[in-house]
């Protein structure tokens, strides 16, 4: 079983988002990629918290179905949005 957690940090930088906001937008991730080619392990994802609100984060896998999340903001930011091909619209 996989567990989610977020470090302190998360709400220290972004008080506008708990904990439990990082996990949900995690657990309700609607798009993810690696984030840097050095780090497989390493992703950067866009998900919905159960307010509904977007929550740009990084996660870590960790061994044993851990996933560590080390960063989490709302709004994501317009360049993370484009990175990760969210919102494209088709022509």
């Amino acid at each position: 079983m996989e567990k989610v957690i977020v470090l302190d940090r998360v709400t220290e930088r972004h008080p506008d988002v708990s904990k439990q906001d990082a996990a949900d937008a995690w657990n309700n991730c609607i798009t993810c990629m690696p984030a840097y080619k050095g780090d497989p392990d390493r992703y950067l994802a866009i998900g919905a918290d159960s307010k509904g609100r977007l929550i740009e984060l990084v996660v870590v896998r960790k061994e044993g179905g851990l996933w560590l999340v080390i960063h989490g903001q709302t709004p994501p930011q317009e360049s993370i949005k484009r990175l990760l091909g969210f919102g494209r619209r088709k022509k």
